[in-house]
């Protein structure tokens, strides 16, 4: 009865077992046995010795020493069809022995697997061209890989794993290679704690890269952290940035210039419609100007026409007069007309020699006097000098226009006040008059070719004369003025050098 449970007992358990004798023999064993080692039934039976079952040099030599090894010695073996058995041999009380034997295969597997992942793991973490780290929740080092260490320098002894991360920061604030503002740098940890997610931040440092931080958090309260170099991507994102902002401004600016540009076309077709209009109210003026003096001289000839048997002398003298003062019209119209145009094709001649100011200035209002007999002459130009460095021929027509006008736009006055004075190496020559007048917002434009003030209406003009004695008066270096008022009477005053200066010799020759 006792065998029988022994037996059912040793049937039972998950190991082969073999019961051996002082003298090696089986006394006993289970079926479990033959299963592990692969045998076929007879294999093994009580009574046999030892030598035909696997592992049992192993076990002849712990036997020989049993008298001096103690414990329960263990092997493994690799049968034929490429299992792994354990095999464990304990010493029983009757000075035989237990053998164990265990199929150890799938844990030989597994053991073989997770090495293989172990290596291929520390492959990946060893070839990651990021850094990355693994604190525990006493921000104490679990692990690195190569990047991290290469990356901020760190020498073996702080890649260990239960470095502290202070240790890790004071070493990179040693190196120059730690966080620039260390103020913020573990916000992404408190965002990725708060979130319980992975959160991101850039992180510049004090040797100017800028690195990302990654941090996820674990549940036990540590963290893993990628630190990847941003730096490339972070300059050229400021790059393009620049470069966008370079090309919004020129855009901008091209924009504007346009813009500017087709203004000042619309400017300038609007000034040149503006003076195809005031040409061809110049066309109209100076053909009336042409033709009042011609009307008057054709019938000052038929009325001498008409008299010719008996034309008494004072009649003839007036007739006479008419006739001259038209021709003088006719030609002073013509002078300006021409001068003009000279002007515009920089062919005008300034010769300059001693001009008597005061005789030329005489000259010019007799003329006016003998043209225009409803007007006076008041001259106070004694104190101008003898001579001055001038064209007398361009002046003459610069007097000539301004008196002109006086009488022109004064009609319903007779006197024509002139008066000259020198003031600081330079004379100045006023033309006053009580005319109409002029507009104060017409001043400014009064010398713009073909410009006719608005007080001037009804008034013969072709608009040209007071252009041209401003370019005549520029270029003998001098200035020209006036004041006005409409219903006030007008005054222009003329500004001349007394002696020619080096620039304005310069600026006649060119002209």
């Amino acid at each position: 009865m006792m065998s029988h449970s022994f037996e059912s007992i040793l049937e039972s358990l998950p190991q082969g077992i073999v019961l051996l004798d002082p003298a090696g023999t089986v006394t006993a064993f289970n079926s479990r046995t033959l299963d592990i080692l692969g045998l076929p039934q007879g294999a093994i039976r009580k009574g046999m010795n030892i030598d035909g079952l696997p592992g049992t040099a192993d076990c002849r030599a712990v036997a020989s020493r049993r008298s001096t090894v103690g414990g329960r010695p263990t092997s493994q073996f690799a049968l034929s069809d490429g299992g792994m058995v354990s095999l464990t041999c304990a010493p029983s009380r009757d000075g035989g022995w237990i053998l164990s034997y265990e199929d150890i295969s799938t844990l030989i597997r597994v053991e073989d697997s997770l090495t293989e992942q172990h290596r291929r793991f520390d492959a990946a973490l060893s070839n990651m061209p990021h850094g990355l780290c693994m604190f525990d929740s006493t921000k104490n080092l679990i692990l690195c890989n190569a990047s991290y260490a290469r990356m901020y320098n760190l020498p073996d002894l702080l890649t260990q794993p239960g470095t502290p991360l202070v240790d890790i920061l004071a070493y990179r604030s040693r190196e120059g290679n730690g966080p620039a503002d260390t103020t913020t740098y573990f916000d992404v940890v408190f965002e990725a704690t708060a979130r319980g997610a992975p959160a991101s931040q850039n992180i510049v440092l004090a040797d100017g890269r800028v690195i990302k931080i990654t941090h996820n958090p674990m549940q036990n309260g540590g963290y893993v952290a990628t630190h990847e170099d941003v730096t490339k991507t972070v300059r050229l994102a400021e790059e393009l940035r620049r470069h966008h902002d370079q090309l919004e401004a020129t855009v901008q600016s091209r924009t504007a210039e346009v813009e500017r540009q087709a203004r000042e076309l619309e400017r300038m077709l609007a000034q040149e419609r503006n003076i195809n209009e005031l040409q061809r109210q110049f066309v109209a003026m100076a053909s009336h100007e042409f033709r009042t003096p011609l009307a008057i001289i054709d019938a000052a000839a038929q009325r001498l026409l008409r008299k010719r048997g008996a034309i008494e002398p004072e009649f003839l003298s007036d007739k006479v007069d008419q006739i001259r003062a038209s021709v003088n019209r006719i030609v002073d119209l013509m002078e300006s007309i021409l001068s003009a145009g000279r002007l515009d094709t920089g062919k005008i001649d300034i010769n300059y020699d001693a001009c008597a100011l005061r005789s030329l200035i005489k000259t010019c209002c007799d003329r006016q006097s003998t043209i225009a007999k409803s007007h006076s002459f008041v001259l106070d130009i004694d104190g101008l000098p003898e001579f001055i460095d001038a064209d007398p021929r361009t002046l003459a027509q610069v007097f000539t226009n301004l008196l002109s006008n006086a009488v022109k736009y004064a009609p319903g006055t007779s006197e024509i006040r002139v008066t000259a004075w020198t003031e600081t190496g330079n004379v100045k020559v006023s033309i006053s008059d009580d005319g109409v007048g002029i507009d104060p917002e017409d001043v400014p434009r009064l010398f713009q070719r073909y410009f006719r003030a608005r007080t001037s209406t009804g008034i013969a003009g072709t608009g040209i004369g007071l252009n041209l004695v401003k370019q005549i008066v520029e270029l003998h270096s001098g200035s020209i003025e006036v004041r006005s008022a409409r219903g006030c009477g007008s005054t222009f005053t003329i500004t001349l050098p007394i002696k020619r200066s080096g620039n304005a010799s310069a600026t006649n020759d060119a002209a």
